[in-house]
Formats: C-alpha cells, structure tokens, sequence
C-alpha cells in the first residue's frame, strides 16, 4: 500500500510541476507579447508623429505666402524710397495689420 501511495504522490508532484512550468511559460509568452506590443504602440507613435497633416500643410503654405508678400513690399518700400526710416514704418504697419488681414482672409467656417 505504501508503495502504491508513493506512486501516487509522485505522479502529483510530477504534475504539479508540469502545471508550474506551463503557467511561468504562459507568463513569459504573455509578458514578451505585452513587450512587443508596447514597442509596436511606440514607434507607431513615432512615426505618425513625424508626419504633417494636411491642416499644418495648409497653414505652413500660408504663413509662407504671408511672409513672401511682405518681404516684396519692404524691398519695393526699400527701392522706391531708399529710407530705412519708410522701410520700418512698413514693418511696423505689417505688423499690426498682418493678423488682422489673416484673420479677415481666413475662412475658419470651413
């Protein structure tokens, strides 16, 4: 009888290893996939993060027309009266009637 409840004894601690073994083996399975997740969810943020958006395209292109336009008009401010006094008169006036014209020119009901 002994011998028969040794046997017993033994297949159950053999079990509970075996049980043992597949739970820390499921446990690193899930810890490597939470792993690579996380990496995935991170360059992925990178790399949108790194693009421009339509929207920003829009107002980069904008802010450029804006800027070219006033470089043309102080440079012909500049030609036509040779005063750097006029010239930061225009700056001036540009630069209280820049956002103003950009907020009358902008069509935000869009």
């Amino acid at each position: 009888m002994s011998k028969e409840r040794a046997r017993r004894r033994a297949e159950r601690e053999l079990l509970a290893e075996r049980r043992l073994a597949a739970q820390q083996q499921a446990r690193h399975r899930e810890l490597a996939r939470q792993r690579r997740r996380e990496l995935r969810r991170r360059l992925l943020g990178r790399r949108f993060a790194d693009r421009r958006t339509a929207t920003s395209a829009r107002t980069k292109e904008r802010r450029a027309i804006i800027a070219s336009t006033l470089l043309v008009v102080v440079v012909l401010t500049y030609l036509m009266t040779r005063s750097v006094g006029m010239v930061i008169g225009v700056l001036l006036i540009a630069a209280v009637a820049t956002p103003a014209l950009v907020a009358v020119l902008s069509n935000r009901s869009k």
